[in-house]
Order: C-alpha cells, then sequence, then structure tokens
C-alpha cells in the first residue's frame, strides 16, 4: 500500500503520506484529472516530478477530494473551492499532503547531510541554541520554515529574519514557531517526525 502514513490530527485536519512505487501509468489511471491538472502534468518533465505529481492527486482521491475542486491563486498557494486549506510537499519518492480549515503548512524531505552546507541561509537565532546541530535537526527547522511560507503565502518572506523557531523537543516531536513581519505575528502549533528515508514538519496557524 503507498499510504504510510494516515493521520487524523483532529476532526478538521487529517495528513496523508504516499511512497511513491507505482509507475506513471499506475499513478494517472487510479485518478481523474482536471483539464488545469493535465496542463500541469504535461508541463513537468522529468519522470519523478510527474509521478510526485500525480502522487498528490492520488492523495486527495482517498481523502475524497475532486482534483477539479483544487484551485491556485495568483502566488501559485493550492487551495479548496468550497474554502478549506491544504498544503502538500514532495522530495524524491515522498508525497505528503496536509488538508483542513485552518491555515496550515506541511513539508517533506529526504534526510541528507547537505543541508548543513547552507544552514546559515536559513537560520538565524536558530543557530545559537544548546546541543550540536545535525543535519537531521537542520532539516526540520527547513521544513518547519518551509511550511510556514507556504502557510502565509508570501513570496518576500526572509527565512532567517521573518521565521522564528524554538529549541525542538525531540522527545514529543513538537515546538513552537512564529512568522514575523513589519505588520503581523502569527504563531503556529508545530509537530515534526525524523524516519529513517524522510523528515517531516506541518503547522496549524494558532
Amino acid at each position: 500500500m503507498p499510504i504510510i502514513e494516515d493521520l487524523i490530527i483532529s476532526k478538521d485536519t487529517k495528513l496523508i503520506v504516499w511512497e511513491i512505487s507505482e509507475t506513471i501509468n499506475d499513478l494517472k489511471t487510479e485518478v481523474m484529472l482536471s483539464e488545469d491538472s493535465l496542463k500541469l502534468l504535461h508541463q513537468r518533465k522529468s519522470e519523478i516530478h510527474k509521478k510526485q505529481f500525480l502522487a498528490i492527486r492520488n492523495i486527495l482521491k482517498e481523502l475524497s477530494i475532486d482534483d477539479q475542486d483544487l484551485v491556485y491563486d495568483e502566488s501559485g498557494k493550492p487551495f479548496f473551492i468550497d474554502g478549506q486549506n491544504i498544503s502538500f510537499s514532495h522530495s524524491d519518492k515522498y508525497a505528503a499532503v496536509i488538508i483542513g480549515k485552518q491555515m496550515i503548512g506541511i513539508d517533506i524531505e529526504i534526510r541528507r547531510d547537505r543541508i548543513l552546507k547552507i544552514k546559515e541561509k536559513f537560520l538565524g537565532i536558530e543557530l545559537n541554541y544548546p546541543g550540536d546541530l545535525n543535519a537531521d535537526k537542520a532539516l526540520i527547522y527547513w521544513s518547519i520554515k518551509e511550511s510556514i511560507f507556504k502557510t502565509v503565502g508570501n513570496s518576500g518572506i526572509d527565512f532567517k529574519k521573518n521565521i522564528l523557531v524554538l529549541p525542538l523537543n525531540l522527545k514529543k516531536n513538537i515546538t513552537k514557531s512564529w512568522f514575523i513581519d513589519d505588520h503581523e505575528i502569527y504563531s503556529f502549533e508545530t509537530h515534526f517526525k525524523i524516519t529513517k528515508k524522510y523528515t517531516l514538519a506541518y503547522v496549524i496557524k494558532g
């Protein structure tokens, strides 16, 4: 079964992670794509990008959501016609979707050490926290900030200056995070997970 995580976070919020093992044809035959989605699929050149796109649509089907109900705003942020919120992410052979009534964001990343080479580009005060900053922690900080970026939908966000994440609670897999700029402050309920293959984070606006 391609679904490897199926979480009911609350009565209004659900999360699914899909491990892609199917062919493009297998993924495509399982869903009914809208004309807009067919255009988006054809714009993707590589096989893995096509598979990731189709895996997201298969997750929507598992959530009993019609692909035609998914639309995008001018910034490219997805949302549903009925006003329900959605966020999705993919990395290599993994895809993840979270839906809910609140503002939400999700990010999944394959575990890799190279994230440490660019940590100064997206971490600010987090670099001063006690303890060693290994690749997994750095990936979680990145995923949390990417999730908040998707939630806020502001293309001008500076990950270092505008997004603050408290130290990670590795026992409970939770922390607290904020988006801060000159006009607004948002707090986020923040969850994360580290597996053998990937890291995952999602945020829910408080």
